[in-house]
């Protein structure tokens, strides 16, 4: 689990090889909810159509299985700022299935929920198109 003191591990930890592939803009395909994501570096933004918005630093170990994502939440609801959200993920191409925890738990799912679970906020994400310049 991530400790809110180690903020500044991306620059100090090696590279991992997912991120660089999960640069960019997702989403989500199927779901409970309508949301997007943007990743930018070890930054993060995530929207959910007619609701929140989040933003912060994000921290992955794809060593295990399923692969995880620690999403330092700095920006966002008063309510969870300064927490973590435990997500998991996994990398198919140009999809993504990804699932975060409630902000502040202290455990992290084994196994993705049904895209259809009420008490998960479980999405299938599609990369958006790169838009090529003019």
């Amino acid at each position: 689990m991530l400790d809110i003191m180690e903020v500044e591990a991306p620059a100090r930890t090696k590279p991992h090889p997912d991120l660089e592939h999960l640069q960019g803009a997702w989403s989500a395909v199927a779901g409970r909810r309508h949301a997007r994501l943007l990743i930018a570096g070890h930054r993060y933004a995530f929207e959910i159509e007619e609701g929140d918005i989040y933003m912060g630093t994000l921290f992955l170990d794809d060593e295990e299985n399923p692969r995880q994502m620690d999403m330092l939440i700095e920006e966002g609801p008063d309510k969870v700022k300064g927490l973590i959200s435990l997500c998991i993920y996994h990398l198919d191409g140009d999809v993504m299935r990804w699932c975060p925890t409630k902000p502040g738990t202290d455990r992290r799912l084994r196994a993705f929920p049904s895209v259809d679970d009420e008490r998960y906020l479980s999405l299938v994400m599609k990369r958006a198109p790169r838009r090529r310049p003019r």
